[in-house]
């Protein structure tokens, strides 16, 4: 018996709505909106889309998938595939990784909308992408899959302001100690300064060795501007060099769109790190 390839198994709205929301929420949603729900969004999607990939790319298991997709996603979740990761990201130029949380099992749940996509598919034409090349299809789905961790900066550039500034950092040569004594001196005092959290020890595994602190400042008086709830990082670097990251604070303007986020963020970055520059050569 010859078992065919379905097509519509990725050509399919439901799999092209969960493949974009995955990338989505993965590569934006998590940054801008970093709560429970971007949280559990990937997964929940993800394991609908796990049955109908594994059915197309090996149609011999289509009555299986549902059951191989469950027990992949529980190994995935689980801190048996942590060795698996360290090796794959060792070679990979796409990096990966996960958190493991027992919750996230509960999109197991979901189960039951790919096992009914891949029963009645045939006769589902409205949900039906005819005319498509289901390849075109599976190769940003198999990069979407594979890039489902954010960059390693994003778990130690954190901020509670509203405010972040992606890739916001400079490099100088002192050490954190040096750094902290000289701001002192002008009147730039950290109100708290603490080691980096485990999360992102676990997640980033040279933090271990960089003395990696995060600190906060309320407020910053810089000409007639004052800036509150400042985050900083810093993080000790070649031959006992600091790189300094500014995460990001509180501001009072309505920050609606993306756009206007990015063209605040260099503003503040640009008179932020003229100040600090200036105060640590003096």
């Amino acid at each position: 018996m010859v078992t065919t390839r379905n097509k519509y198994y990725l050509a399919n709205f439901v799999f092209l709505f969960c493949i974009l929301t995955l990338f989505l929420n993965d590569h934006y949603l998590k940054f801008r909106f970093s709560n429970w729900f971007t949280g559990k969004l990937s997964d929940a999607v993800g394991i609908i889309v796990l049955p109908l990939l594994t059915a197309f790319v090996l149609p011999k298991l289509k009555r299986n998938s549902i059951w191989l997709s469950a027990i992949l996603f529980a190994f995935w979740k689980s801190p048996a595939s942590e060795g698996l990761i360290e090796v794959y990201n060792q070679y990979s130029l796409i990096k990966t990784s996960r958190v493991v949380d027992y919750s996230d099992l509960y999109v197991l749940l979901l189960l039951p909308i790919p096992h009914f996509i891949l029963r009645e598919i045939d006769y589902l034409d409205f949900l039906k992408i005819k005319r498509v090349n289901p390849l075109l299809i599976l190769l940003p789905t198999v990069i979407a899959l594979m890039a489902t961790s954010p960059p390693d900066s994003f778990y130690y550039t954190n901020t509670e302001g509203n405010l972040s500034c992606g890739k916001c950092h400079f490099t100088v040569n002192y050490n954190q100690d040096e750094i902290v004594e000289k701001l002192r001196k002008h009147d730039i005092v950290f109100d708290s300064i603490a080691p980096i959290d485990s999360l992102a020890l676990d997640r980033v595994k040279s933090l271990k060795n960089e003395n990696v602190h995060v600190y906060r400042l309320n407020e910053l008086v810089i000409d007639k501007d004052t800036l509150r709830r400042l985050d900083f990082t810093m993080r000790t670097v070649k031959n006992g060099r600091t790189k300094i990251y500014f995460n990001g604070m509180q501001v009072s303007d309505d920050i609606s769109t993306f756009k206007l986020e990015r063209k605040l963020s260099k503003f503040y970055r640009r008179i932020l790190f003229k100040e600090l520059k200036s105060k640590l050569r003096r």
